[in-house]
């Protein structure tokens, strides 16, 4: 089976974490060896967030005016690189084979995102520190930027390519590198949920998996009344959109995300889960299900 996995950012570099590159080659090894077992069976894309390493990267620069600063499409490019760099690592103790892909997605510059930004990235704070901060889901204070919809993967024939020879491919990094239909580079982290739906859509992937921090959806998540959702269906999922039972930035992405790539293939199954869980949800007997 074709699976795309979608690794949240904060699964490759925990929270509490320093973040050195000794932590997060622990991380993705940590991540890999529950992965292991369903990479050895299936033709799997890993896909996976940037969220706190591309913000880490922006502080990086914005403290020394020694070096040039890049564009944040550039700093994509080089969380792309060093993530890739980890989880191939970590993949290549396992004995398979990987590829990783440095992948560009086009998007629309006159996207509403680009007005309106609303991509938590970097590390929380406790109050807001520079301009653009906002409160993201009651954890703290981070840095919003642009999150334009993913149009089209440019290089989604090679990552299909590379599937069938036989290779774990790491692809579609942090969302892509966002790009406009000529190849220009634009300033924003594309939601890496929506790009890996937009993925295993075009490669005609049969599972897509959300992998996140919490076990599974929850209904009233945080309340006393909070509920775990085990299966939705099409409607079910759209009616606890319509409720706000999802945060914006954190689990709505990933059900919205869900019903659009479950939308063009009506026998695929959408998996939501920790990592911890993968295998258990993968048969059914933990995390979310979600299914047309």
């Amino acid at each position: 089976m074709r699976i795309v996995i979608a690794l949240g950012g904060n699964a490759l570099l925990p929270k509490g974490s320093d973040g050195t590159a000794a932590e997060q080659l622990k991380a993705a090894e940590r991540a890999i060896r529950q992965l292991a077992p369903i990479l050895e069976k299936n033709r799997v894309v890993i896909t996976h967030g940037n969220g706190p390493q591309v913000g880490n990267l922006l502080i990086q620069q914005n403290a020394t005016s020694e070096v040039s600063k890049m564009p944040l499409d550039v700093l994509d490019a080089m969380s792309q690189g060093q993530i890739g760099y980890f989880i191939a690592s970590a993949i290549s103790m396992t004995g398979l084979h990987s590829a990783t892909l440095i992948t560009r997605v086009v998007v629309d510059p006159s996207d509403a995102a680009f007005r309106n930004p609303t991509k938590p990235i970097g590390p929380f704070y406790g109050k807001p520190v520079r301009k653009g901060m906002k409160m993201d889901s009651d954890r703290g204070y981070r840095l919003f930027v642009a999150s334009p919809t993913p149009l089209k993967i440019r290089e989604s024939d090679a990552v299909a390519a590379l599937l069938k020879r036989g290779f774990v491919v790491v692809a579609v990094g942090g969302g892509g590198i966002p790009i406009d239909k000529k190849g220009n580079g634009l300033e924003a982290v594309i939601d890496k949920d929506r790009a890996a739906s937009l993925l295993a859509r075009e490669i005609g992937a049969g599972l897509l998996v959300f992998v996140t921090s919490v076990d599974c959806a929850y209904a009233d998540f945080g309340k006393k009344s909070q509920k775990a959702i085990r299966r939705m269906d099409r409607k079910s999922a759209e009616r606890y959109l319509r409720e706000n039972q999802f945060a914006e930035g954190s689990m709505k992405p990933k059900i919205e995300s869900a019903l659009s790539f479950l939308a063009k293939n009506k026998r695929a199954r959408v998996v939501v889960c920790s990592i911890e869980d993968i295998g258990k949800a993968l048969s059914g007997k933990s995390g979310t299900t979600i299914t047309r």
